[in-house]
């Protein structure tokens, strides 16, 4: 449930009202939307820079040597 807003500029008049319905529309939209654009990097395999791979094999060999499942 939302309520409506109202905004108001500086010298207090009323500049904007949005209904709560308005308000109800454009939190689903965009919660929809946001939830397609995760779903765009899902099973994307994150890659590491080359330098900071090597640092981190150099300093914990042991955990690099592991599968990673």
């Amino acid at each position: 449930m939302f309520f409506p807003v109202t905004i108001y500029d500086s010298e207090g008049k009323v500049k904007k009202v949005h209904s709560s319905k308005k308000l109800h529309e454009r939190h689903w939209r965009r919660f929809y939307e946001a939830e397609n654009l995760s779903s765009i990097t899902k099973g994307r395999k994150r890659e590491m820079p080359k330098g900071l791979k090597a640092k981190l094999d150099q300093e914990f060999p042991k955990i690099s040597a592991r599968p990673l499942h």
